[in-house]
């Protein structure tokens, strides 16, 4: 299966964000969660119905012409997968958007128009599903990087499948089922908070017995789909806005009261202290329209050596 995104397309610079986290500043590296990346091939796990499909993607063409080749690696023989797992790439690599609007926009702004020629080409990953990215994000809530990569590891490691292939194990993230019926107590052994835990198993029954769709979402008005996601103990702003700009497309989603964005604001706009929430939702309106986008080329910039952001720091600098 050939799947022809829309030009500018990076697929190398799009992976970097689902790949792995940032190396710290220690050396570390992270271990692979769900998504892999073995001899040249970006490889997912899909639930299809109630089995699982391992699959490929590996970029072809040129530049002018990018191309991505999917393949199935592992599942059932149905012949309605190929077409399933086609679709997914293609929404969860945003080959259809248009990214010409974002980068007019981001000419004018001081900094984003250096990022825009770095990033050139790259989309913002989308999950396989709405549930993985709210669970994950209720995780990371007020946690640091290498803590909440841990506790998600040890949660897909006890309570998710897998798909066995060459020899190795790739895993998927734990349906709606596994969560519902594992206690706060269970949860807490994985260092998963106490309300944290509670919040994971009740979204998870809510899903189970069918209260809540969180597939829907992807089908509302942006700002109802917020609302609904609001409505959920355990959720707020940041939580909604992470959930709108990683699993449900959206393009205006901001989330102002991250801290990493926060610091990379502060640091290439040069500030002399760490925005509030309220100073970056102000900054932010110049963005309107791609804020989603604009967020997350200043949160890549975590991935880039110390020698580059300053270079590209002076040069911003430089040019006001």
């Amino acid at each position: 299966m050939l799947i022809h995104p829309r030009s500018p397309f990076n697929f190398a610079q799009t992976l970097r964000f689902i790949l792995a986290p940032p190396v710290l500043l220690n050396g570390r590296q992270f271990a692979p969660l769900l998504d892999y990346f073995v001899d040249g091939e970006y490889r997912r796990v899909l639930e299809f119905g109630e089995q699982l499909v391992l699959y490929g993607v590996r970029e072809e063409g040129s530049p002018a012409k990018p191309a991505l080749r999917v393949r199935i690696l592992a599942g059932p023989d149905d012949d309605r997968a190929p077409r399933a797992v086609a679709a997914e790439v293609a929404r969860q690599f945003s080959t259809g958007l248009d990214l010409q609007p974002f980068y007019a926009l981001a000419g004018t702004d001081p900094v984003l128009r250096h990022l825009i020629v770095h990033f050139r080409g790259m989309r913002v990953p989308q999950a396989t599903r709405v549930f993985e990215i709210l669970i994950s994000a209720i995780i990371e809530q007020q946690v640091n990087l290498s803590f909440a990569h841990k506790v998600k590891k040890v949660l897909i490691d006890t309570y998710g499948r897998g798909v066995e292939f060459e020899g190795r194990r790739y895993n998927a993230f734990p349906e709606p089922a596994a969560l519902a019926v594992t206690t706060p107590r269970e949860l807490l052994r994985l260092q998963v908070s106490g309300p944290k835990a509670r919040y994971i198993i009740a979204i998870s029954h809510l899903v189970l017995d069918g209260t809540l769709d969180l597939e829907n979402l992807r089908q509302i008005e942006a700002a109802l789909a917020h609302e609904k996601l609001l409505e959920l103990k355990g959720v707020g702003h940041w939580t909604a806005q992470y959930v709108g700009l990683r699993a449900l497309g959206h393009l205006d989603c901001l989330p102002a009261a991250d801290v990493g964005l926060q610091k990379v604001v502060q640091y290439f706009y040069g500030l002399r202290k760490r925005p509030t929430p309220e100073r970056v939702q102000k900054m932010a309106r110049a963005w309107q329209g791609w804020r989603s986008y604009a967020t997350f080329y200043l949160w890549l910039t975590y991935w880039e050596n110390a020698e580059w952001k300053s270079q590209v720091r002076g040069e911003i600098r430089g040019r006001r």
